[in-house]
């Protein structure tokens, strides 16, 4: 039995409504992940909420443009939706979780390691305004 080539390219066009709508969220479980690792303050995490829906704009628009020239069709928002709703019910809880907790490993390994890398520097430091102020109290007495 063969299906016409519209209904083919219909069904692309969901496939791809769909997997935009788990990539939105992919996107933003990311924000998560950093929020998780990193605090942030309610000024921060707008600024991220802002740079995310504007980013989630612009790809919707050039998803919609590439595959549909343009057209804003209910099955593609649809799908987009459905496509959120899967991801967001049944992978993303596991991201977040597992990803923060490998980044947070991560970050917590370069903090210790550039606290190491910088404890010299903060003893030259010292060393360095002991210096300064000998020098100073050197030239006072001239």
């Amino acid at each position: 039995m063969m299906v016409s080539e519209s209904i083919l390219t219909e069904l692309r066009f969901l496939l791809v409504a769909l997997l935009s709508g788990a990539a939105m969220i992919l996107f933003y479980d990311l924000f998560r992940v950093i929020r998780r690792v990193i605090a942030h303050g309610t000024v921060w995490t707008a600024v991220e909420d802002f740079i995310y829906w504007l980013c989630c704009a612009l790809f919707v628009f050039a998803m919609l443009y590439r595959e549909n020239d343009g057209l804003i069709r209910g099955f593609a928002i649809g799908g987009m939706a459905v496509g959120m709703l899967c991801y967001n019910r049944f992978v993303s809880p596991f991201f977040v979780k597992y990803m923060a907790i490998i980044f947070g490993t991560v970050f917590r390994i370069l903090r210790r390691m550039a606290g190491i890398l910088c404890r010299p520097l903060k003893k030259l430091k010292k060393i360095l305004k002991k210096i300064v102020r000998l020098v100073k109290i050197g030239l006072c007495k001239l």
